[in-house]
């Protein structure tokens, strides 16, 4: 952001709350650059869990747990059932929360990681998955796209997840 979306000024930076910030000084706008909620999914079926492989970057052609960012006015818990919907064809009802993390300070986005059963539908790779599969403990893929995926899913088959 380098213009005030309220009066075209260019934005400048001041120091607010301790932190550097974008703030208009002619309207006293400040641009909070706050995380963007995203939820990831983990569905066990087939004695493993689904995953799919990405279409688009970041990470084109890895696997990774169904998800993606929350939608305006959506609750957490209904942006992961929508999610493993789009993506994987399968309805689900979310069981268990199994934790919210942020992945570093490089990418601004919190994670809200939950746990969802199949209700319906049918596995077919949807919007932005080239494939949708399920993948036993033994026999997941190499390429998992994000490492806190890999670790959610690994404490997942361990049984390590504490949050309910």
């Amino acid at each position: 952001m380098k213009a005030c979306p309220f009066c075209a000024i260019d934005l400048v930076t001041v120091e607010l709350g301790g932190k550097n910030r974008l703030a208009c000084v002619t309207c006293e706008f400040v641009h909070w650059n706050n995380p963007k909620p995203v939820t990831a999914t983990i569905v066990p079926m087939n004695n493993g869990i689904v995953l799919v492989k990405r279409k688009f970057e970041p990470f084109v052609g890895s696997w990774c747990l169904p998800g993606g960012f929350i939608e305006a006015a959506e609750f957490p818990h209904e942006s992961a059932e929508r999610e493993v919907f789009e993506e994987t064809g399968l309805a689900v009802k979310v069981s268990r929360l199994l934790e919210a993390t942020a992945p570093g300070r490089e990418i601004n986005v919190i994670i809200i990681f939950y746990e969802a059963i199949p209700v319906g539908g049918s596995l077919v790779a949807g919007d932005d998955a080239s494939e949708v599969a399920c993948f036993e403990q033994n026999n997941l893929p190499e390429d998992i796209a994000f490492d806190l995926h890999r670790q959610i899913i690994d404490n997942w088959f361990a049984g390590r997840i504490a949050v309910s």
